[in-house]
């Protein structure tokens, strides 16, 4: 399903509109166009979440409707409010910054006329979603609708295999841009019936891979069936599960893929929730970490048999705690989220989180506390430090505020980039100049290993500044090989020389977003292009102005 891609448009606020409608071929205004057909109608009040560009908000306020529209992205949200002006609707429209998490304290019960969700619920985790329709039956007024649109797995069999050829692809390229996904809905109308919902399908259209839904509170259509469907519907369990340290094939397997194609999707995650560690009570620390597998079981294998503990495991995209934080997927409306699915204020006595040291420069701690109520506190850099940091009641030493990246950590990292950015390099060297394969393997390699080993002692910090000392040091050993063992003629030095420029630049520049020490998992794309042209043209140049060519 193409929508997966909406989350690079997403980037392109005033590009969104048109990039979606292309990539649904038009199927998403279809829908929206029903909704404002079908179901708006004047005077009513209604509540859009992930209002987006405000496309479908301004329809439905030229319907008459009153229309409270909120969305998380502030580009987004900025390009609605200059639609909302242009067309003088701002007497009937109330846009907000807001995650789908804060609405119970946002709006009255039985506030609304009408709740629509368009391309929402396929980003959120399954415990986010059963809250959201939670909240949205408490401020839905009695005979109010609930509307969703969205991405849907297809039942049947040659519908999924359409959509799987779509969606894989795109979901491939949409990682390389934007680190994320989204996930299609699966057994949706089960869980809008768990939730008190009667649930129709309005529409349906890409192979009935995005579908609208009407759901109607099951109280306003039968109201002696009402409190009996609410009663037998328990909230989402509070505990997820319980975490113990254990080596099992999978997980040996996970460690496995995690050491050489560890940033290549899919990635390897745990269902976000609320978690035991060895037997926590109401008094237990909560301890709050990403849903990257390889992250949950390395912080519970430093901490297992020493600590008791609540672990709330928040949607990161199922990506590492510093990653995530760095390219905006571990926030602090995140966290709210996982605060309000989990309902952990009905677990615990205390209203204190610790949040990895390395997530601050992507989480607003005051933000959770004012929203919330909860204090942040900031743990150790390093999960083996977890114990100690508890038992001094949550104080840290300077030992356990340094982040320290040892040889071990650097040759892991530079292993799992190799994994992606070998095949990168290196596939089409195989298919097009095979005669190089090795010579270029060996090269990306030892400067890779090189870089990993020389990191801490090369000038700068940013990786670009690195490259320089690692090129003239590549280039120096280069020129003494080929002068004393294996002197070459002089297009080839010119080839070899240039070659191992772009390889130094491209290893220093993309193995940054291995150390914690830098900012920026991508931050060099722009000026990495500009080299490479740089590059290109000094390659074709230099052979024509010195008659090699």
């Amino acid at each position: 399903m193409a929508t997966v891609f909406m989350k690079w448009l997403e980037r392109s606020p005033r590009d969104y509109d048109r990039g979606i409608r292309l990539l649904t071929l038009g199927a998403l205004d279809k829908l929206h166009k029903e909704i404002v057909r079908d179901y708006i109608r004047e005077g009513m009040r209604v509540l859009e979440v992930g209002c987006g560009s405000g496309a479908l908000t301004a329809e439905m306020a030229k319907q008459g409707a009153m229309v409270q529209g909120i969305d998380v992205s502030p580009g987004m949200l900025a390009q609605a409010n200059r639609r909302i002006e242009r067309e003088a609707l701002s007497g009937q429209v109330d846009l907000r910054l807001m995650d789908a998490s804060m609405l119970a304290e946002s709006f009255e019960p039985g506030d609304f006329d009408l709740i629509v969700a368009s391309l929402v619920l396929s980003e959120m985790p399954l415990e986010g979603q059963a809250y959201f329709l939670q909240t949205c039956s408490k401020l839905l007024k009695p005979a109010g609708q609930l509307l969703i649109a969205d991405e849907v797995l297809p039942e049947r069999r040659w519908d999924r295999l359409r959509y799987h050829a779509v969606h894989w692809p795109l979901t491939l390229l949409t990682w390389l841009l934007t680190r994320t996904t989204t996930s299609p809905l699966r057994a949706f109308e089960t869980l809008l019936t768990s939730a008190g919902f009667q649930v129709n399908v309005s529409a349906s259209y890409l192979a009935n891979s995005l579908v609208l839904y009407e759901a109607r509170p099951a109280s306003a259509t039968a109201p002696e069936a009402g409190p009996a469907v609410r009663q037998s519907t328990p909230l989402p369990g509070l505990v997820a599960g319980q975490l113990r340290h254990q080596v099992t094939l999978r997980t040996l397997l996970i460690d496995l893929w995690a050491l050489f194609f560890r940033i290549m999707p899919p990635y390897p995650k745990v269902r976000p929730g609320l978690y035991q560690l060895g037997n926590p009570s109401a008094d237990s620390p909560v301890l709050v970490t990403g849903n990257f597998d390889l992250t949950v079981r390395r912080l519970v294998k430093a901490i297992d048999g020493q600590v008791d503990a609540w672990i709330l495991v928040v949607d990161t995209s199922g990506i590492n705690v510093w990653c995530a934080a760095g390219g905006g997927f571990f926030t602090a409306e995140k966290v709210i989220a996982a605060l309000k699915s989990s309902h952990l204020e009905n677990v615990v006595n205390h209203h204190a989180l610790v949040l990895p040291q390395l997530c601050a420069n992507g989480v607003d701690g005051w933000r959770i506390r004012e929203q919330t109520g909860w204090g942040v506190h900031w743990g150790p850099a390093r999960a083996t430090d977890i114990p100690a940091y508890l038992a001094a009641h949550r104080k840290k030493s300077d030992a356990m505020r340094w982040v320290r990246f040892p040889l071990k950590d650097r040759l892991e990292m530079v292993t799992v980039t190799l994994g992606f950015y070998g095949l990168l390099i290196l596939l089409p060297v195989f298919i097009f100049w095979r005669s190089l394969f090795w010579p270029v393997a060996a090269s990306l390699l030892g400067l890779s290993y090189f870089y990993a080993v020389v990191h801490p002692w090369l000038p700068g910090r940013d990786g670009l500044e690195k490259s320089i000392p690692m090129l003239l040091i590549a280039l120096a050993g280069f020129f003494i090989y080929t002068s004393v063992w294996n002197p070459l003629p002089a297009l080839r030095l010119f080839h070899w020389a240039v070659g191992l420029t772009g390889l130094s630049v491209f290893t220093a520049a993309e193995l940054q977003g291995m150390s914690p020490l830098m900012r920026g998992e991508q931050a060099n794309w722009s000026w990495e292009a500009i080299i490479a042209a740089g590059l290109a043209f000094f390659y074709w140049l230099v052979p024509v102005i010195t008659g090699w060519r």
